[in-house]
């Protein structure tokens, strides 16, 4: 028998014998004083699960309408701004929320969709302003709109964004409560019964009836209160002794026989398995699991296989890309080391064409290898990509031109190197040079989007297949390189260079029609952090 099969049976076994034993001595010996309180503990838990279950609920309401408040404190919303996002979480909740308005400091409650009215005159409105607490909720307010029994959350927007936008006042139906709360009573702060489930009159039989409460949570003051005949509490005593027993020992022995099944189904599977690792640690990659279960352990199987066909595809994956770059380093590096050379010798002769042209060329691979950080400023890429474009105008002035903009205050932020160089050099080849007829512009741009960083390069040469542009847009997406060489190394290097750095949300998106081509990247506008993390 296995370790971990032996394990499960012992555990399992004396975990059943032992609850078994507990039972059968409270059934046999302490039956009448036990089973009492023991009803009285299980109706307490379920009296506590329902008021767990509606303080969850009012809690889920409450925190919704604190983050409505969060953000239109952050974001300064206007009172129409802040309406509109409390319309989208009233259709998101439709069924949580009869209504969501804005109360400025006036006292007046704002919609929408209807008319606006004070509440200076509400009880609720008036505890939340001689209160410090950031929300109240209301007693029961009888809704004008549809008659249905509400609540109002009064939520107080701190710090304060303007006079129109003051507080949320959230009304929730209480059906929910209902529902959740069944036959117990439900009271707020004050006292008064807000949730009558319709539980049967006791009034007249106080004495023998057990009575169970449990707080709200969230709600200050609300309570349940559940009251039920002591009768009841220890019915079906003696019936309950015998069926324990039976149903115990029949259910023993099937449990006993399902353990060692279970035990024996789970460890040799794992035993195999691990059998395998040990192989893998010697070095042998070959090895395979051949399980062919539907269940967990076979998933663990399938998932061990994959591991090592992913590791093994990504350390050749990273050789053919460190052996990749060293080849487009080489030329590079032998190129930089005469170009001032060739600009001293150019000077010499008065050519300052030349000159121009092998300075911009210089600066391009000055830039370019850089000092080997993996990191550069966006300023100094458009630079890099300048250099190039200044020398493939030299070679087709008749049909290339280009424009570069970015906000001045990105110049300084940090993103990967070399990354508009290759999607430059892949528009002029097979966008611009195929129309030898016409002149065609490129234009780069760098801005922010929300929270992220957008460099977009477009072209208005030859559109890209769709064929083409499908192959183009499936590599950078799933970040698979074409080994057949159809897509280009260029590409496929951004765009997975980029989710290295930030991660599967950012990258390279590629369109193509119309006379428009657009490549274009998003990186996080914090990228001076993920930088530091790389």
């Amino acid at each position: 028998m296995n370790s971990i099969q032996r394990k499960i049976t012992y555990y399992a076994g004396g975990c059943f014998l032992l609850l078994f034993l507990a039972l059968s001595g409270a059934i046999y010996l302490e039956m009448e004083r036990t089973v009492v309180p023991l009803n009285e503990s299980l109706t307490q838990q379920i009296v506590n699960a329902r008021s767990e279950q509606i303080s969850y609920w009012f809690q889920q309401r409450i925190g919704e309408v604190e983050m409505l408040a969060t953000l239109a404190a952050d974001h300064h919303w206007t009172r129409d701004e802040l309406l509109l996002e409390s319309r989208k979480l009233e259709q998101r909740r439709r069924n949580d929320y009869e209504s969501i308005r804005i109360v400025d400091l006036k006292g007046n409650s704002w919609t929408s969709d209807s008319e606006s009215f004070s509440i200076l005159t509400r009880d609720y409105y008036k505890d939340l302003i001689s209160s410090n607490p950031p929300y109240v909720v209301s007693n029961v307010i009888v809704s004008k709109a549809n008659e249905a029994e509400i609540v109002v959350i009064l939520y107080r927007i701190e710090p304060l964004v303007n006079e129109d936008v003051a507080y949320i006042a959230a009304a929730v139906p209480i059906g929910k409560m209902k529902e959740i709360a069944q036959d117990i009573l439900v009271y707020d702060g004050r006292g008064w019964l807000i949730v009558n489930s319709e539980s049967p009159n006791l009034e007249g039989n106080k004495a023998s009836l057990s009575t169970f409460t449990a707080s709200i949570a969230g709600v200050p003051g609300w309570k349940l209160i559940f009251q039920v005949p002591r009768s009841q509490l220890s019915q079906g005593m003696i019936r309950t002794q015998w069926s324990a027993l039976i149903v115990g020992s029949v259910v023993g022995i099937f449990f006993l026989i399902l353990v060692i099944l279970l035990g024996s189904s789970i460890a040799r599977p794992i035993q195999t398995l691990r059998q395998l690792m040990r192989q893998v640690e010697n070095g042998d990659w070959n090895v395979r699991s051949n399980d062919q279960r539907r269940d967990e352990i076979g998933e663990l199987g399938r998932s061990f296989n994959q591991m090592l066909k992913n590791l093994y595809q990504s350390q050749q994956e990273k050789k053919e890309m460190e052996l990749q770059m060293i080849h487009e380093q080489i030329k590079p590096h032998f190129l930089y080391n005469t170009l001032d050379t060739i600009q001293w010798m150019a000077a010499s002769h008065e050519a300052d064409d030349v000159v121009e042209i092998v300075e911009s060329l210089s600066t391009y691979f000055r830039l370019g290898l850089g000092s080997g950080n993996q990191f550069a400023t966006l300023g100094q890429e458009f630079q890099h990509v300048e250099s190039y474009l200044n020398i493939q105008c030299v070679r087709y002035e008749d049909i290339l031109e280009y424009e570069l903009r970015y906000d001045e205050h990105l110049e300084q932020h940090q993103i990967i190197n070399f990354i508009l160089q290759p999607i430059v050099e892949n528009a002029i080849y097979h966008g611009i040079k195929p129309l030898a007829d016409r002149k065609s512009k490129i234009s780069i741009s760098a801005y922010e989007r929300g929270d992220q960083l957008i460099v977009s390069v477009e072209n208005n040469g030859v559109d890209i297949p769709e064929s083409r542009l499908a192959s183009l847009q499936e590599t950078v997406r799933n970040g698979k390189r074409d080994r057949d060489g159809e897509i280009g190394f260029g590409l496929y290097s951004v765009s997975h260079r980029i989710k290295l750095a930030y991660g599967e949300l950012y990258g390279l998106q590629i369109s193509s029609g119309q006379g428009i081509t657009r490549m274009t990247l998003n990186m996080p506008l914090g990228g001076d952090e993920s930088c530091g993390k790389s």
